[in-house]
């Protein structure tokens, strides 16, 4: 028998008594429950950043815990960028890849939260984002270690994808192309949730810990009912990354995009951020990055948005040098790092600059539906925002079989004028600009009292009698 060894140079969790202790106080004098949002990727902080600054305004008793995960200045700047630093109570400091990160988190969380409970007396309930890592962790680490289950905003997300994608060619005719749009604005659809990974696992994992879900369309409430989620937790709000987009409207950026890339105010582009697992896959990687250089060569100006996930696959595959020296032979070729500040992304999708993003991200595909001069094409073979496609017809699948077929449905959309118009009639399905966090925290301000531990049994969801345990003292 062997001994393996386990890693045991966690970083300590770094926690604000003086953010508590302000939060706690304020509990106890309006007897409510601690509002408790967690962030920890990019797109958690500008997504659950209005429901913050909601609390902020409706004097809620609140704080941030921060998972840590994003950390450097570009990834991590979210929370700089929207106020929030002061408000963050916790920072559990997690690192390493999804095995370390995920019982790192579940072991830290869990014990912030015994802290708080012992010190404190305090009833906290975490309000947790979409489908990352840390919303999939976090319900784990809270009811395994106090017996409360949390609030997910923009819960009940599950992938489907057309039922003509069957049948799909890697060398498309027009017929065809037009065959596929058709099948997806029109056709039957079937749930596929093998993908995003791991992004449907982890919100699949946190709807089993969730007490109140906020919906951000009537499919994502659809869906939680058929799971056999109670309806009397489910609330249809929209979706809180459109309060974002409201919020960074009404401010300048720090710079404009357009002073660090000057070529960006000169025609119309085509912005690519490729990123998820499933696209970095041989067959798909490859035929994006080769779909992306045939555009360029046939004259399309594209930008390609260079995340970390896309980096290390470029340098996986040999294939980022082949990139560098297309943008240095070709003048509408724009080979860029992350863009740091959000605000410059909100800069440049509202700007008539922006023709078509071509993009594998989820919020990108909510958000586009706000943004008036911008087609959102997503390189997926299925997709988590369906409603975006079947309900509001304003994005396509661009499934990455083979280059040809990337490049044959773009060309298709930006030439279709019936396509295009039908795209660019925006039907904004995810709720009304400055109002879905104040949606959210409303309902947590009713619900979220301090004697409300967030866990109901089953003699209390049939109403047979009100009796509450938390069973700590087993």
């Amino acid at each position: 028998m062997i001994e393996l060894p386990i890693k045991r140079d966690y970083l300590p969790i770094r926690i604000s008594e003086k953010v508590i202790k302000e939060a706690v106080e304020k509990s106890k004098a309006s007897n409510r429950g601690i509002i408790a949002i967690v962030t920890a990727t990019k797109p958690d902080f500008y997504k659950q950043a209005p429901v913050a600054i909601e609390c902020m305004k409706q004097d809620m008793p609140f704080f941030i815990i921060n998972t840590g995960q994003h950390f450097d200045d570009v990834m991590g700047y979210g929370l700089k960028e929207f106020g929030l630093e002061k408000f963050i109570a916790c920072d559990l400091q997690v690192r390493g890849d999804l095995m370390e990160k995920s019982s790192e988190m579940i072991l830290k969380l869990g014990t912030f939260g015994r802290h708080l409970k012992k010190e404190y007396g305090a009833t906290v309930l975490p309000v947790v984002h979409g489908d990352t890592l840390a919303a999939g962790v976090s319900p784990l680490a809270w009811i395994f270690s106090l017996g409360q289950k949390v609030a997910q905003n923009e819960a009940g997300i599950r992938s489907m994808a057309p039922v003509g994608i069957k049948n799909i060619k890697a060398e498309p005719s027009e017929n065809d192309i037009e065959n596929f749009i058709d099948k997806q604005f029109n056709g039957k659809w079937m749930l596929m949730r093998e993908e995003p990974f791991p992004e449907q696992i982890d919100t699949w994992i946190c709807a089993a810990g969730t007490e109140y879900f906020f919906a951000p369309c009537e499919l994502a409430k659809d869906n939680l009912l058929r799971e056999g989620f109670p309806e009397d937790r489910i609330y249809t709000v929209g979706n809180s990354g459109i309060d974002a987009i409201d919020i960074k409207r009404k401010e300048k950026p720090s710079t404009s995009i357009f002073e660090h890339y000057p070529q960006l105010e000169k025609g119309e582009w085509i912005r690519v951020d490729i990123h998820r697992r499933g696209n970095l896959t041989p067959t798909r990687f490859k035929s994006i990055v080769q779909g992306v250089t045939d555009l360029v060569k046939d004259g399309y100006n594209v930008i390609l948005v260079e995340l970390n996930a896309t980096k290390a696959a470029l340098n996986h595959y040999n294939l980022r040098d082949n990139l560098v020296k297309l943008a240095e032979e070709h003048k509408n070729f724009l080979f860029t790092p992350l863009w740091k500040e959000y605000s410059h992304v909100i800069e440049f999708l509202d700007s008539k600059h922006c023709a078509i993003e071509l993009t594998d991200s989820g919020s990108m595909q909510e958000e586009l539906l706000y943004f008036k001069h911008v087609m959102p094409l997503t390189v997926r073979l299925n997709t988590d925002r369906p409603e975006t496609i079947f309900q509001a017809k304003n994005n396509l699948l661009v499934p990455p079989i083979s280059a040809s077929f990337i490049t044959k449905m773009v060309k298709h959309v930006e030439k279709n004028e019936t396509v295009k118009n039908k795209i660019m009639a925006k039907k904004q399905i995810y709720g009304k600009p400055g109002e879905i966090s104040m949606k959210i925290v409303e309902i947590l301000e009713r619900e979220n009292t301090a004697d409300n531990i967030a866990f109901r049994w089953v003699h209390q969801r049939l109403k047979l009698w009100n009796e509450t345990s938390s069973l700590d003292y087993l």
